[in-house]
């Protein structure tokens, strides 16, 4: 039987309800929780427990929702465009999230108004499942399955905020299964080789990649995290480094071995702690400095060649491989070799800035002789 709730946070009375599938619902009436709507509140509950076990459309349940909060408000329920929300919402969050993250929904903003066409001028509450795996599978033939599952990621994040904001009745995002991952682990990503790693830095000694190199393996940061490091963060007394990462924005305090330190006092750091520790990749994109580690590798023999930026011969451009090695690898062995040397995982887990234990084992692979390396020192190279 549907009910009324009044959540502390809003001014709303909540109908609470349970489709045709016996799953509890819940959804803003957009009427005001006072005693004397309540009548009309319970009203719009009913009808959408009635209506979602009719199954009826969102455009029916949005109309006779509407109906009802004008005839108790006197207030049009506002209908805004895909386009139009969408836009809106990158421009609302571009304060509160990163930089990372906010170029990630861009990014799945653009591409879901391509594919929709004509159609990204409709009313948002006419955006239903099909339209979702429709978009879903268009990804799969163009993308990794991983960067496909992240787009659809990021449209979970859009709808499931139209829906707090009472722009749609239903999530069309909600019973959509993400692509299931490949299997084929020819091109799983990997760390490096201790040879491999060897041999990356003799081809690019006395260049500013080789500290990048070293900061990669010995800190276990991101590329753009390592780019964006400047001298102020750098405490050689206490003898850590501070990161804030720009994908998760969480505060890490890396220690400095030996082998860092030495690579650390090696460079010119000037007089304005400001500066950047690697000013030249601090003037170049993340993307431009991934293209140039690629082209590292090449002349490695780790990664196929590609002649002046060219593309392969048969390649759409539109997937990108999945390469086994990558800057990103280092990330990989700094974890896979702190672990094998019997160190914490929690301890791993802290230095690097995983989120959890979960996507911590998600970077490992431990030698069945690792515990009895207990706390070796990390190689130099």
């Amino acid at each position: 039987m549907a009910s009324l709730w009044k959540h502390p946070e809003s001014k709303y009375w909540v109908a609470c309800f349970t489709d045709k599938d016996g799953r509890q619902k819940k959804q803003s009436t957009k009427i005001e929780a006072k005693e004397k709507n309540r009548r009309a509140a319970l009203r719009i509950a009913e009808e959408l427990e009635s209506a979602h076990r009719r199954r009826a459309t969102t455009t029916q349940i949005f109309k006779m929702c509407g109906d009802l909060v004008k005839e108790v408000t006197g207030e049009e329920l506002e209908a805004v465009k895909v386009g139009d929300f969408l836009d809106s919402y990158l421009k609302r969050r571009a304060g509160e999230v990163s930089k990372a993250t906010l170029a990630s929904y861009k990014g799945a903003s653009e591409k879901f108004k391509t594919w929709l066409g004509e159609k990204v001028n409709m009313e948002l509450y006419r955006v239903e499942k099909p339209h979702i795996q429709g978009f879903r599978d268009h990804l799969a033939e163009g993308l990794h399955r991983t960067t496909a599952n992240n787009v659809l990621k990021c449209l979970r994040v859009f709808f499931k905020d139209a829906k707090r904001e009472r722009r749609i009745f239903d999530d069309p995002c909600e019973d959509v299964a993400t692509l299931r991952k490949e299997t084929d682990g020819s091109q799983a990503r990997r760390g490096f080789t201790l040879p491999e790693l060897r041999k990356v830095i003799k081809e690019v000694e006395d260049t500013e990649w080789a500290s990048l190199v070293r900061f990669g393996l010995y800190t276990g940061q991101r590329l753009g995290d390592l780019a964006g490091l400047r001298w102020s963060q750098v405490d050689m007394v206490a003898g850590e480094i501070q990161f804030t990462t720009r994908k998760t924005g969480r505060r890490v305090l890396v220690p400095v071995c030996e082998p860092l330190k030495e690579q650390l006092l090696s460079l010119e750091a000037g007089d304005d702690p400001g500066a950047f520790v690697h000013p030249r990749a601090a003037g170049l994109g993340v993307s431009h400095l991934s293209r140039e580690f690629g082209e590292i590798l090449g002349r490695c023999g780790m990664r196929q060649e590609l002649n002046d930026h060219r593309k392969k011969e048969g390649r759409t451009g539109a997937r990108r491989e999945l390469n086994a090695l990558s800057f990103h690898s280092l990330r990989y062995s700094a974890v896979s070799l702190m672990k094998n040397a019997g160190i914490s995982p929690a301890i791993v887990q802290d230095l690097v800035g995983h989120e959890s234990a979960e996507m911590s084992t998600h970077y490992t692979h431990i030698e069945s002789d690792a515990k009895r390396k207990a706390l070796e020192s990390l190689p130099v190279i």
